[in-house]
């Protein structure tokens, strides 16, 4: 049987599969995307493979290929789920699009409309918004949508 345990240390093939499986875990910590630490998964389970049935070289990485396949397809079904499950729910999907929040509510223009835009008071602060009809200051308003993710589109 012809051994791979040249580049290693370890005369076990069973004990370099134990060390790369930690090495790709070690890198997974270090390397972001949580990817790598599947494939170390992968290398432990030749380690057990090999431990029982002495295989050779070539054998072993075709092995370790189609064990990396298939913790690859786990983990992206894992990942799915996580995902699928940690959505945002809707009443918080514009927290961060403070224009975005504003739609629905009436507001109140703070200026006359020119050229189809105008300025609305909305709490302590102003906004520009655009708007086709030829509303007046005072005039109530209800924001329709947002258009480039400031100016408040008003009926």
């Amino acid at each position: 049987m012809w051994s791979w345990s040249l580049p290693f240390i370890f005369e076990s093939d069973a004990t370099n599969w134990i060390v790369v499986g930690l090495i790709l875990s070690l890198l997974e910590l270090i390397a972001p995307g949580v990817y790598l630490i599947w494939f170390g998964f992968a290398a432990f389970v030749m380690s057990v493979v090999v431990y029982f049935t002495p295989l050779a070289l070539t054998t072993q990485l075709i092995w370790f290929a189609v064990f990396s396949a298939i913790f690859a397809l786990i983990g992206l079904y894992v990942y799915g789920y996580i995902f699928k499950k940690t959505k945002t729910p809707t009443e918080y999907s514009h927290l961060n699009d403070s224009a975005a929040q504003y739609v629905g509510q009436t507001v109140t223009l703070a200026e006359d409309v020119v050229d189809n835009r105008t300025k609305v008071k909305i709490g302590d602060g102003y906004w520009i918004a655009a708007c086709e009809k030829p509303l007046k200051r005072g005039n109530n308003a209800k924001v329709i949508g947002v258009k480039d993710g400031v100016i408040l589109v008003i009926e």
